[in-house]
């Protein structure tokens, strides 16, 4: 174990994983189609992938276009959404704040 001493108990580093991923969590997606606030997404499971920090999708109940939001590195988040487009055909890129507003 070593080094995993030094941060507390088995318990406390669960802990502190759950509140880190809970503090990337956005409050919405914004629609990367029609900028509709989403309020219900899943969280994707980024175990893994090295420097992919957070990844949730969702379905946008005004025109239901699948939005994925993504948080990493960007050379990692790049190759995740190369990989996305590839899977699910061209997908509409854009950036939000944590809020779930669309930012220019």
């Amino acid at each position: 174990m070593g080094q995993a001493k030094n941060r507390g108990s088995r318990e406390q580093r669960i802990q502190a994983a759950q509140e880190r991923k809970a503090a990337l969590r956005p409050t919405a997606l914004a629609c990367n189609d029609c900028g509709a606030a989403i309020t219900d997404f899943d969280e994707l499971d980024t175990r893994g992938l090295r420097g992919m920090e957070a990844a949730y999708a969702g379905i946008c109940p005004g025109c239901g276009a699948v939005t994925h939001a993504l948080k990493g590195d960007p050379e990692v988040v790049a190759a995740f959404a190369e990989f996305l487009e590839q899977e699910h055909g061209e997908l509409n890129m854009g950036a939000q704040s944590k809020d779930g507003q669309r930012v220019a």
